[in-house]
């Protein structure tokens, strides 16, 4: 079977660079999965180079815009069967000062500017560290029974969407106030989304809103708990291909949607039409009326002419 190829972006001045320190066993964990490792080093993302992977880690741009014709080839070469991780951090594209959410908004996924907080007994005293406990039935999450999170943003789900990883009830969010420069409580305690998934045409995408999952911290990093065999359960999942009955199913819905967007398009289409139709109505009036003030009919000087005419 031919080994599957992963690539990391570097384009976009991206946190997770694959060939720092901090991401060594990382790399050591994926020479052991057996991927081949791929880093961009073009200005941009290019068609040609995602036509060779399976690939595609985007983690955690800085200061970096994505342009509109890379986001299309990200969402064309996930609808096409590649895998898509994608990874912010706090403060996601505000502190981030990035548009990652133009990307990940087109699968269901959007990175919110906070920082979640939650405190339980395994964290006391470091509240910004996620203790995840309670886990979705799915193969992302086989064999996991505890792993840890720290400084992680949340993330708000759209159309197909689903939550991989969430907080418990005792967790917050808070969003930086730029003129204090302090973290201010956003909201009331409750559930938090901190990761998710979603599979989009023949590909799939996995969206983490903290990247330090990925470094050599022993306190939330790659050996934290049950880290590393979640990182391996969603290396494997984005690599393998999504099932032909899915695949049907995805179409179906984009139809749908297809179909539902042209109705509404007829009805404003339809809306315009009448509203010409009585302006036109309305510019004809104003013109006639406007005609019979500039020739008003002198019934005292017809009267004399016909006098004059009678004599």
């Amino acid at each position: 079977m031919q080994k599957k190829t992963i690539l990391f972006d570097k384009t976009h001045n991206e946190m997770l660079n694959i060939e720092d320190k901090e991401f060594a066993e990382f790399l050591d964990l994926l020479n052991r999965i057996d991927v081949i490792v791929k880093k961009s080093e073009n200005e941009q993302l290019k068609l040609e180079m995602l036509k060779e992977i399976d690939l595609l880690v985007i983690g955690n741009p800085i200061d970096v815009f994505f342009s509109s014709n890379e986001v299309k080839l990200v969402v064309d070469f996930v609808r096409s069967g590649g895998g898509l991780l994608l990874l912010s951090e706090y403060g996601s594209d505000y502190l981030q000062k990035t548009n990652l959410n133009d990307i990940s908004g087109k699968f269901g996924f959007t990175f919110e500017k906070n920082l979640i907080k939650e405190v339980n007994q395994a964290n006391q005293n470091f509240i910004s560290t996620l203790h995840i406990v309670n886990f979705v039935k799915h193969q992302l999450t086989n064999h996991l029974r505890e792993i840890k999170i720290g400084g992680s943003c949340s993330l708000f789900l759209s159309k197909d969407a689903k939550p991989l990883l969430q907080t418990n009830e005792n967790s917050w969010s808070e969003v930086f106030n730029s003129s204090t420069e302090q973290w201010l409580k956003e909201d009331e305690e409750k559930e938090q989304v901190i990761a998710a998934f979603t599979e989009f045409g023949k590909g799939k995408v996995v969206a983490i809103g903290d990247i330090d999952l990925f470094t050599a911290d022993s306190n939330i990093g790659l050996h934290a708990l049950d880290n590393q065999k979640f990182i391996e359960n969603i290396i494997n999942w984005l690599i393998e291909p999504v099932k032909e009955s899915k695949i049907t199913s995805f179409i179906l819905n984009q139809l749908g949607d297809l179909q539902f967007e042209i109705r509404e398009s007829n009805k404003i289409l339809n809306n315009i039409i009448e509203t010409m139709t009585i302006l036109e109505k309305r510019i004809s009036y104003l013109e006639e009326n406007s005609r019979l003030r500039s020739h008003p009919i002198n019934l005292e000087h017809d009267g004399e002419r016909e006098s004059l005419q009678e004599e």
